[in-house]
């Protein structure tokens, strides 16, 4: 199993179709299977909230490629693939999407404090970074599955961009 995980807005969904579609396995998307499956214990903020332990148990057995942002906090036993993208390019990818101002916010600041690389690397053994900022999805795929073959991963510090982030 191949977890994908990071902020919204990082190019988890459209990189994870790639690279399922390229390594030919089954792709889940979280989100859409909370829905399907209501695992969640209600709203906040008009965002679902999952139930971790429900999700957990959904995804056992799984072979795959599974994608969502909520994955960095849960313990699974994959290899864990975290997007990552500039705050600043963060912001222009996610005004589009109409979320709350403090929502849009939230993401931000938990890109430049590294949220889900640091849940992801205390649920899994081998993580991998990748920085999509400035990049195609065909490109980040790309890096993505040489990553996965060869090893290696990005270096990601957005501490500088933490102060100057505004909405």
């Amino acid at each position: 199993m191949f977890v994908i995980t990071g902020t919204p807005g990082t190019g988890k969904t459209t990189i994870a179709k790639l690279i399922a579609k390229r390594l030919e396995l089954p792709l889940i998307e979280v989100n859409k299977l909370v829905k399907q499956k209501k695992l969640y214990t209600g709203t906040e903020g008009g965002s679902l909230v999952v139930d971790m332990a429900k999700l957990k148990k959904e995804l056992r057995g799984f072979d795959g490629v599974v994608e969502g942002h909520v994955l960095c906090e849960l313990k699974l036993p994959a290899t864990a693939l975290v997007f990552r993208a500039s705050p600043l390019a963060l912001r222009k990818r996610l005004a589009p999407r109409k979320y709350p101002k403090q929502k849009v916010l939230d993401n931000l600041e938990a890109e430049a404090l590294d949220y889900c690389a640091i849940k992801a690397t205390e649920n899994y053994s081998r993580i991998i970074q990748i920085d999509t900022t400035g990049l195609t999805p065909a490109k980040s795929t790309s890096i993505a599955l040489n990553y996965l073959k060869r090893g290696g991963s990005d270096f990601v510090d957005w501490s500088e961009y933490f102060l100057s982030v505004r909405v």
